[in-house]
């Protein structure tokens, strides 16, 4: 493998041994992840209307950055695949050996991260599992069953991050001005903020709450970053590749019935069916080299949150 300034780029040298049994339904995914300040080292999770999995330890991780991090992620993987040994009683999406990653935008600053966990839990439909994952013979499943509630973490203050609140009215006006130049099409912008907390953050926490309150979302976490998205940006399963696209957001104001109108006016908004369209194109275009056949919708449906209202399409090939 290639080297990379900061990156751990050298070939996997261990073998791991991977075990998935199926168990009775554990309940809430969320509620068994133990105490991250004793044995709970590792909090991983990805779940969605209570399917998905969650997981703890670290049974294998790389660290990548810079203009290879992509590549080096996936030689890792492809050698942490090749050579562990996997028994699957379950054979679905999920279960098996599994990572889970997150990676920056741009080249730099930080590390990207692929972590295997040393347990997983897991639920699709109606069928739970536990799999083990070692460098060696396994030994049997540790007590699968939910843990005390985390502690709050009181009060939470916001502060600005790298950029104030006029710098940030600026840096918008900037690029309005570029797209009416012409020197832009589409830009995605965001700013920093600095939350901080009255008491140590148990991860577990904010993880509880964004599972409850945006149950259509992908609740994650994976090494510190943790949130909940209704993005996704792609799924493969049994050869067919999806994508929920989403671009126009209007913010929701708790009363149905003006919410309905609101969701109207959305949908009909020719700035926000501009950008939608343009942000579909992009994806059918980078999905297109890699299906022999695609589903555009032609036009997109209103996505319901609890806060906002989102223009979305799901993309198929």
């Amino acid at each position: 493998m290639s080297s990379t300034p900061g990156a751990a780029t050298q070939p996997f040298a261990g073998r791991l041994v991977s075990r998935t049994v199926e168990i009775d339904d554990p309940g809430p995914l969320l509620d068994l992840l133990p105490d991250p300040s004793t044995d709970g080292a590792g909090l991983t999770a990805w779940l969605r209307r209570g399917e998905g999995i969650v997981g703890w330890g670290v049974a294998a991780s790389i660290r990548t950055r810079g203009a290879r991090r992509f590549d080096d992620a996936v030689e890792w993987w492809r050698d942490v695949a090749a050579t562990a040994v996997v028994r699957d009683e379950i054979g679905v999406p999920g279960s098996g050996l599994v990572c889970l990653g997150s990676f920056g935008f741009a080249d730099e600053p930080g590390d990207s991260v692929l972590v295997v966990p040393r347990v997983v839990v897991g639920r699709r439909g109606d069928r739970a599992w536990v799999t083990l994952v070692g460098d060696d013979e396994l030994t049997a499943a540790p007590p699968i069953a939910p843990q005390p509630a985390p502690r709050a973490p009181g009060g939470v203050v916001f502060t600005d991050g790298d950029v104030d609140g006029a710098e940030w009215e600026a840096i918008v006006a900037r690029a309005v001005a570029r797209i009416n130049d012409g020197e832009l099409e589409k830009v995605v912008m965001a700013r920093d903020l600095v939350a901080t907390t009255d008491e140590p953050l148990d991860v577990r926490w904010p993880l509880r709450r964004l599972g409850e309150t945006y149950g259509m979302c992908w609740t994650f976490h994976v090494d510190g970053l943790f949130g909940a998205t209704p993005e996704l940006l792609v799924r493969r399963e049994r050869g067919l590749v999806t994508s929920r696209v989403l671009a126009g957001t209007i913010r929701r104001t708790g009363d149905d019935d003006r919410d309905l109108a609101l969701a109207a006016t959305l949908a009909r908004s020719s700035k926000d069916l501009e950008e939608h369209e343009y942000a579909v194109r992009s994806v059918a275009e980078a999905l297109a080299p890699h299906c022999t056949s695609m589903n555009v919708p032609e036009a997109p449906f209103v996505l319901h949150l609890p806060n906002v209202m989102h223009l979305a399409t799901d993309v198929a090939g």
